[in-house]
C-alpha cells in the first residue's frame, strides 16, 4: 500500500512539474521576427493635400487590422503610427502636376513599443495641365484673331488680336490651372514592409 501511495505521489509531482515547465515556455518573452512582405492596413489621421504638403513631413495612421504572425498578434488593430512623405509637389498654374508619394515609418506594437519600419511606397500624379491650359490659351487666341479682323480685317490686326488673344488665355490658364488634390484623413491604405524587424513579447 505505501508503495503504491508512493508511486501516485511521484506520477502526481512529475504531473506538476511538467506543467510548470509548460507554463514557464509559454510565458518566456519570445523573439518574433515580422517578414518582409507582410502587408500592414491603415488609414490616414490626418488629411494630406499637395498644396502645402512637405517632404519629410510625417503624418500620423492608425492600424485598421492586426498584425499577427504564426498565430501571435503583434500590433493591434488600432494602434498608432506615422507614414513618412518621401515626396510632395504642389501644382503649377502653368505647368506641373501636382505629385505625392508616403511609406510607412513607424508602428506602435502591441507591448507598447515603437519599431521604425520601411515599406513600399503610395505615389499620386495629378491631373495634368496640358490639354487644360491648351484649351485656354487657343480658344483665347481664335477669340483674339476674330475680334482683329472685325475691328481691321487686315493681316496685322489679326496678328495682333491673337497675340492679345493669347496673353489672356494664358492668363486665364494661369488663373484657374491650379490641380492640387488631397488624401483626406480616413482614407485607409495597404502597403507591404520592404524590411523585417524583431519584436520581443
Amino acid at each position: 500500500m505505501q508503495d503504491r501511495a508512493y508511486d501516485k505521489r511521484m506520477r502526481s509531482t512529475a504531473v506538476l512539474l511538467s506543467l510548470l515547465a509548460a507554463f514557464s515556455i509559454a510565458a518566456a518573452p519570445q523573439t518574433i521576427v515580422v517578414p518582409a512582405g507582410t502587408a500592414v492596413h491603415f488609414k490616414l489621421k490626418q488629411t494630406i493635400n499637395t498644396a502645402n504638403a512637405k517632404a519629410g513631413q510625417r503624418v500620423p495612421i492608425e492600424l485598421t487590422q492586426p498584425i499577427v504572425v504564426n498565430g501571435r498578434t503583434v500590433a493591434n488593430a488600432g494602434a498608432p503610427g506615422h507614414v513618412k512623405i518621401t515626396s510632395a509637389e504642389a501644382s503649377g498654374r502653368i505647368g506641373g502636376s501636382a505629385k505625392l508619394a508616403f511609406r510607412l515609418s513607424s508602428i506602435t506594437l502591441a507591448n507598447g513599443t515603437r519599431a521604425d519600419v520601411s515599406s513600399s511606397s503610395y505615389y499620386r500624379e495629378g491631373k495634368a495641365h496640358a490639354k487644360h491650359n491648351a484649351a485656354y490659351i487657343t480658344g483665347a487666341a481664335a477669340l483674339g484673331a476674330l475680334a482683329g479682323q472685325a475691328a481691321g480685317g487686315n493681316r496685322n490686326s489679326t496678328a495682333k488680336g491673337a497675340a492679345i488673344g493669347a496673353g489672356v488665355g494664358i492668363g486665364a490658364a494661369a488663373a484657374t490651372g491650379k490641380f492640387d488634390f488631397q488624401e483626406a484623413a480616413g482614407s485607409r491604405f495597404e502597403l507591404k514592409l520592404k524590411s523585417s524587424f524583431s519584436v520581443t513579447m
